[in-house]
């Protein structure tokens, strides 16, 4: 183990996998046991289970958060400790999912800063959510996250997965292998350098 831990807020909706948990069940599953096996502790976040409310005003912004339930607070905490983030996303109508930035903007960009972030999108179509990924990764680098290089696509995800989540295409694996040891150089070059150089503004 790199002693590295990993969020993804969404196994694609969470579990979502934002999603109904068909598909974005299968691709984020694959994807958590690449991660594993490059050595992370992952955190798997699913809208669906956390059952988080339309967003009215995020954590940080409220004067009184006594009245967040403590599950929120506790995903919080674990967000401040993580080291590493990937996005597993589906693609609506061209658009990131409504359920996946409620999500993430309940919490404050320090809460993400600072960290890489792997972002993974897929649809059943040809284009396997390339759509939605500029937005996406904008959206990330304004909350202070740093996107990777290698930014995955699933595309016609119905061909590359059985029912059961058995992965058909052996480069989807080999494609999420790479995405995780990726993820993995970047978490330990940022962990290691930020240990003895702190931060701007935090010396």
């Amino acid at each position: 183990s790199s002693g590295i831990n990993a969020e993804w807020p969404l196994r694609p909706g969470g579990a979502s996998y934002v999603g109904t948990g068909s598909w974005g069940d299968r691709v984020g599953s694959q994807m958590e046991k690449c991660l594993a096996e490059a050595g992370f502790e992952v955190t798997v976040w699913d809208p669906k289970k956390n059952e988080y409310t339309l967003l009215q005003q995020p954590l940080h912004l409220v004067p009184d958060a006594s009245g967040f339930p403590q599950w929120m607070k506790d995903r919080k905490a674990e967000l401040d400790a993580a080291d590493a983030f990937v996005i597993c996303s589906a693609e609506y109508n061209a658009a990131m999912p409504p359920a996946l930035t409620n999500m993430i903007d309940h919490y404050p960009p320090t809460s993400y800063r600072h960290r890489p972030v792997g972002l993974l999108t897929y649809s059943v179509s040809n284009f396997g959510g390339v759509r939605i990924q500029p937005t996406l990764k904008a959206f990330v680098t304004e909350l202070g996250m740093l996107p990777i290089p290698t930014i995955g696509n699933v595309a016609k995800v119905a061909e590359k997965f059985d029912a059961d989540g058995t992965v058909k295409d052996d480069s989807v694996l080999k494609y999420f292998r790479r995405q995780a040891e990726e993820l993995k150089w970047y978490a330990e070059a940022l962990k290691t350098y930020k240990a003895t150089h702190p931060l701007p503004g935090q010396k």
